[in-house]
């Protein structure tokens, strides 16, 4: 089953067997994402992951990211999602200092492992299930809300221990992996987003010819490299949005888009509405 509350989205062993198709994107919320099965990749932050059962993904708010998986009738892709706003759990830390803390550093960690190997006996896979079944009581809406933070509290506690396993794999160093020059480009672009793109300027700094280029990343990523610049910007332009007060064609010049009607244009056709009704409604969820 699935649900939507306020600041609260859980969709349970969600499912894709003919078609999956996800563009790069950032949101404001948390995410939780457990795969249950299907075979695949996450491309994150300009780096390229491998995803398989037993995974479970973290997204922390406007973290770029684009799950790749082929499925098939014999091969879907199920998963299960949890999207929170942070600011709902703020009326519990004041019982809870040790997992304020952890969930902190879980929001923090933006060079952590974005994936962790999690066997589907494990107790948090296990909340899940739990919380799906109850699903079918048809509580009250305010017994729901209850129910969903008393979800995210005791998932939160559960997965504790990554802290200690991420800390332990940093000091082992990264595993070996081959490198992807689709990993350079989209580096290249977080660092000169706020400019105007030139595919000729990236090509030659990466010394590759400009097809080579765009034909590269959109086999190794699905994405063209203007499809990934535009994400770039308008993941930027969200967080600005929400952190400072900047006017709405400040923002857009900021991120590389200087005129306001086209800044505007695409942000809403990306996101689902106007900068401004962005920033009003993720306001109002804190």
């Amino acid at each position: 089953m699935n649900i939507a509350i306020s600041g609260f989205e859980f969709d349970y062993r969600r499912r894709s067997e003919r078609q999956f198709f996800e563009v790069f994107h950032a949101h404001s919320q948390m995410e939780f994402t457990y795969v249950h099965e299907g075979q695949g990749n996450l491309i994150m932050e300009g780096r390229h992951y491998p995803v398989s059962p037993g995974t479970l993904m973290i997204f922390q708010p406007f973290r770029l990211h684009r799950i790749q998986v082929d499925v098939a009738p014999d091969a879907p892709f199920v998963r299960t999602v949890i999207m929170f706003e942070p600011a709902i759990l703020k009326p519990y830390w004041s019982g809870f200092p040790v997992l304020e803390s952890f969930n902190r550093h879980l929001l923090a960690h933006g060079d952590g492992r974005p994936l962790y190997e999690m066997p589907e006996s494990q107790p948090p896979v296990s909340l899940l299930k739990a919380f799906d079944d109850s699903l079918a009581e048809s509580l009250p809406a305010h017994e729901q809300t209850e129910e969903a933070h008393f979800l995210l509290l005791n998932f939160l506690r559960y997965l504790k221990p990554l802290r200690h396993s991420a800390e332990d794999a940093d000091a082992g160093g990264d595993a070996a992996r081959p490198s992807h020059r689709s990993e350079e480009i989209m580096q290249w672009i977080e660092q000169h987003y706020h400019e105007p793109f030139k595919l000729e300027q990236l090509a030659r700094d990466l010394h590759l010819s400009a097809y080579h280029l765009a034909h590269l990343f959109k086999q190794s990523t699905g994405s063209t490299i203007f499809e990934y610049t535009r994400a770039t910007r308008l993941r930027h332009a969200s967080m600005l949005l929400i952190q400072t007060t900047l006017t709405v064609p400040e923002i857009g010049a900021r991120v590389g888009i200087p005129d306001p009607s086209y800044f505007c244009k695409v942000f809403r056709e990306q996101m689902g509405s106007t900068p401004h009704q962005y920033r009003l409604h993720v306001q109002k969820r804190k």
